[in-house]
């Protein structure tokens, strides 16, 4: 191998070494951020708003958002994270039985179109569990309740 060729890989290598950290920490880091506080992710790429509409025959959840009506296809695919920071705890995985009409949520899509049309399979769905202060709320967790 010639110094030049050499020099070329080796740069290279570390091009793609200093570059790939960053999307999969962040990918990894993803489900302990609140809703809206993603950087460079948040309303750039996910929606933020309220749970309207629940079909579990679908697994559809559909809302409003200041940007307007949206809705999103849970599918197997789909990770699903409880947003407790307002409770003070660490965020959770999360199942389908946790969305709820009236909740907060934040939805990325797996295609970034779907934030521009407002529907399409979801890549992930951040759900906040309200503050203990809300009546008759009961926190669940991959469909157990907990008081």
């Amino acid at each position: 191998m010639t110094l030049r060729l050499m020099t070329i890989v080796v740069g290279m290598a570390g091009v793609l070494w200093s570059t790939t950290p960053f999307a999969h920490g962040q990918k990894a880091t993803e489900v302990f951020i609140p809703i809206g506080q993603s950087p460079g992710v948040s309303y750039k790429l996910t929606i933020v708003g309220t749970i309207e509409r629940i079909d579990p025959q679908t697994r559809t959840i559909a809302g409003a958002a200041p940007a307007g009506p949206w809705s999103a296809n849970v599918t197997p695919r789909t990770k699903i994270w409880l947003d407790r920071s307002k409770l003070r705890l660490t965020n959770q995985k999360g199942a389908f039985a946790d969305l709820r009409t009236g909740l907060l949520v934040e939805v990325k899509y797996e295609d970034p179109a779907g934030r521009v049309q407002g529907k399409g399979p979801a890549e992930w769905v951040k759900v906040e569990v309200p503050g203990s202060g809300r009546a008759g709320y009961r926190e669940t967790v991959s469909g157990r309740s907990r008081p």
